[in-house]
């Protein structure tokens, strides 16, 4: 395939979907992807969309496997031959002993050893050990699991990662070990740090309903679809209450906060759905965008195949899976061929023998906020760039959750968020106003010193400060920028107002989530933000690999929604082929039964058990105290599924989770104890495989956070600096790296263009101790 990274190959020993994942995404950038399939072939090939429907057979694989060649010929040769090796999280082991030029990226469900390294991993048992299941679905059932597919996929975008790492830096042979589990800790981070913040236990509070934001849910409209709509900012519950012609609410003291109206949401739900179903979905999404209120029609297959958005912008192709031609997203990841991009990776003595981690001597001006732009920064500095952090005492990063009464600003309550510092560590941070014409020149002057920028603004607020691509890239044509706005710039929902919820809503996951009874269900209160700054780090490293073969510089104009689609594509793989809506499973699996959650002993405590093939399940069964049932093959098991159900939940219902999850592994059966966010913080295998990082930092204290998922020669990457201070490294970066005289730098702190706490130029100050939005 041809691609800006079009004359590379990559050998991809396949077992797994993440492995897969990587080597699709590859395949999509233009890499020679050689594939070799697992001894009796990929089970994938076998697995259904639809259980009792054979025509859905082998899609995942067909999807997967798009765009790259069977190894046909000898596989040492092969490697040693190529670029990259990926290995898949179900490949055999121990990996070939040949090594490829650049880079070994060795997948694993488990890596780095600790005490579950045996153990049989899967989608729904990570989703259960990072805390995230917990917090998801009715409060007098089962949570809900996040979905199939998408632990492993956010995997293979770790390995992605390394991989592209791996080519940038060129030179030595580097050998990755990536964790999937650990992968997914990056969903967790903000429920961890919220369980901190507001000192609570993290708690189910309802389909459609996460503390502490309120509303966040879905209602059908008056043309039988959905909207998503999320409310957090006081002008926005204006604007939304104005939407629904309910004044009254907009002046109720008691719902003037998203945990105001969180105590009053068995209230408020059934008045916004009666309410919503008097307008059509895109009509009230068309009034949200003009209102500023985040507001998304939720699509389900059929809408997505056909998207008004999406397809223009190139996220659907066409794949063959069987002879037929069907529909399902590409990857997210579109970095443009520039020309040039074609040299051999650089494999001189000076860069064989260079030290250090991968991205060092690459600097990044970082002008992004929140999750989903720092943490594609974060996991840059984690590799060893430089990111220099541009915000202002007018605006700083909006994770800081600054309150703007003069006590809070004295104390420095701005520097105490734990959102903030566990997504920007190994930073700096630059204080300059960008309202201001030295501050944009000096900025300028820093994006010049770079050679990547990153921004996650709404689209055209850049524009507006004079500091877009345009601009920014004027006189050169080296500099890469990265732009991840909630749908991309340019189109005709670009101006939405989104959150991560939003994105979630809009990607038509919830569509696909849960009970066929429940409204579109989500699974995680800001789902977008996190996996757009995975993909958005990937495509940052895509774009810098295709620079440094002798590409041009580009903008990359990412949309975070876009991040979430391919987590779908097995549904819209079924529609495609059907013609039909998927039904939603709840917590069951189209290829294992049983597979579901279960009680344990304790309150509101539950374990994930299934069984991956019929050894698996003969071990269950005799497990169980249930023999009679050991013989049932996969589809004697659904017919009976109620029942084997019933007899798990009466098995489990009196055993410790974590107890009955290491027996059940021991024997043979996938399981894992459903651990809330506070016990990830603690848990034992995390501490064993150093995934955990105690960090240090002034306001906050000793901060429990997550290591890089990426292990180099067996070793983690240690972290390197805690969060910055607000504009704590000025001096240093424009002294330094700009040659800014002490007499300019004192004039520029004089006239506000620096300043290093939040200034009072906002509107009004909430009260101190206001809540902090989720953003």
């Amino acid at each position: 395939m041809s691609g800006p990274l079009s004359g590379l190959r990559a050998v991809e020993i396949g077992g797994g979907v993440g492995g897969a994942w990587c080597g699709r995404m590859l395949a999509d950038l233009g890499v020679e992807v050689l594939r070799v399939e697992p001894q009796g072939g990929d089970p994938l090939r076998l697995r259904r969309e639809v259980p009792d429907d054979p025509a859905t057979q082998g899609l995942l694989h067909a999807w997967l496997d798009h765009g790259k060649t069977p190894l046909t010929g000898d596989l040492a040769a092969a490697i040693a031959e190529a670029d990259l090796l990926i290995l898949g999280e179900e490949a055999p082991r121990p990996a070939p002993a040949a090594q490829p030029r650049a880079a070994t990226v060795d997948l694993r469900w488990f890596a780095g050893g600790g005490p579950r390294s045996d153990w049989a991993g899967s989608d729904a048992v990570v989703q259960a050990l990072i805390g995230m299941v917990h917090v998801v679905g009715p409060t007098d059932e089962a949570p809900q699991q996040l979905g199939d597919l998408q632990a492993a996929m956010i995997g293979g975008v770790h390995a992605l990662h390394a991989g592209l790492a791996a080519l940038y830096a060129g030179g030595r042979h580097r050998a990755f070990e990536v964790g999937i589990l650990e992968a997914n800790l990056c969903l967790s981070e903000l429920a961890m740090a919220d369980a901190v913040i507001y000192d609570r236990k993290c708690e189910r509070r309802g389909v459609n309903r996460f503390f502490p934001t309120c509303p966040v849910s879905s209602h059908r409209c008056a043309d039988g679809k959905w909207l998503g709509i999320t409310v957090l900012t006081p002008a926005q519950w204006a604007g939304f209450c104005e939407m629904l012609e309910l004044p009254e609410w907009a002046t109720d003291p008691g719902l003037a906060t998203i945990q105001l109206r969180g105590e009053r949401v068995d209230e408020i739900e059934p008045v916004i759905d009666a309410r919503l179903r008097t307008r059509p979905a895109e009509e009230w999404a068309a009034l949200g965008r003009k209102m500023r209120v985040p507001m998304a029609v939720v699509p389900d297959a059929e809408m997505l195949l056909d998207h008004p958005i999406f397809g223009p912008r190139g996220l659907m192709g066409e794949i063959e899976a069987d002879g037929r031609r069907l529909t399902a997203p590409r990857s997210p990841i579109r970095v443009v061929d520039t020309g040039g991009g074609a040299s051999p990776l650089d494999t001189s003595a000076a860069a064989e023998a260079a030290p250090g981690e991968p991205l060092t001597g690459l600097r990044v001006a970082d002008f992004s906020m929140g999750w989903a732009g720092p943490l594609v920064t974060r996991i840059l500095a984690d590799l060893g760039a430089e990111v220099i952090k541009i915000e202002a005492g007018r605006y700083p990063d909006w994770w800081r959750g600054t309150l703007w009464d003069a006590e809070s600003i004295a104390r420095g309550q701005y520097e105490e968020s734990r959102r903030f510092t566990a997504l920007n560590r190994g930073k700096k941070s630059v204080s300059l106003d960008l309202t201001t014409s030295e501050g944009k020149r000096l900025a300028k002057a820093l994006v010049d010193a770079s050679q990547l920028t990153v921004e996650n603004h709404a689209a055209t607020v850049m524009e507006r400060l004079g500091m877009g691509w345009e601009a920014l890239s004027k006189g050169r044509d080296d500099l890469v920028m990265i732009s991840a706005s909630a749908f991309g710039t340019g189109n005709a929902w670009s101006d939405t107002r989104a959150y991560g919820s939003t994105l979630e809503q809009a990607s038509g996951l919830p569509s696909f989530r849960g009970d066929p009874a429940w409204p579109p269900t989500m699974g995680h209160i800001a789902y977008g933000d996190p996996v757009g700054g995975l993909y958005g780090a990937a495509a940052a490293l895509a774009a810098l690999v295709h620079r440094r073969r002798g590409g041009k510089g580009q903008w990359l104009n990412l949309s975070q929604v876009e991040c979430l689609v391919p987590f779908a594509a097995p549904a819209l793989l079924a529609r495609g082929v059907t013609g039909r809506e998927p039904t939603r499973l709840r917590n069951r699996h189209v290829d294992m039964v049983p597979h579901g959650l279960y009680p344990g002993l304790g309150e509101d405590r539950w374990i994930h058990v299934a069984a991956r093939d019929e050894a698996a399940w003969a071990s269950l069964a005799r497990t169980i105290g249930r023999p009679d049932l050991a013989d049932l093959d996969l589809e004697a098991r659904r017919a009976r599924e109620d029942e084997i159900d019933a007899a798990l939940s009466e098995w489990t219902a009196p055993r410790d989770i974590h107890q009955t999850a290491e027996a059940l592994q021991a024997a043979g059966v996938i399981a894992a104890p459903v651990q809330t966010p506070e016990e990830t913080l603690e848990d034992a295998h995390f501490a064993a495989v150093g995934a955990h990082l105690d960090i240090e930092r002034p306001h906050v204290g000793l901060q429990r956070q997550f290591s890089l998922p990426i292990l180099e020669e067996g070793r983690r990457k240690p972290p390197r600096a805690p969060a910055p201070l607000l504009g704590a490294d000025t001096h240093a970066v424009l002294t330094g790296a700009l040659g800014v005289d002490e007499a300019a730098y004192q004039a520029l702190v004089a006239s506000g263009v620096i300043s290093l706490r939040p200034t009072a130029l906002r509107a009004a100050a909430p009260a101190a101790g206001a809540p902090v939005p989720a953003e």
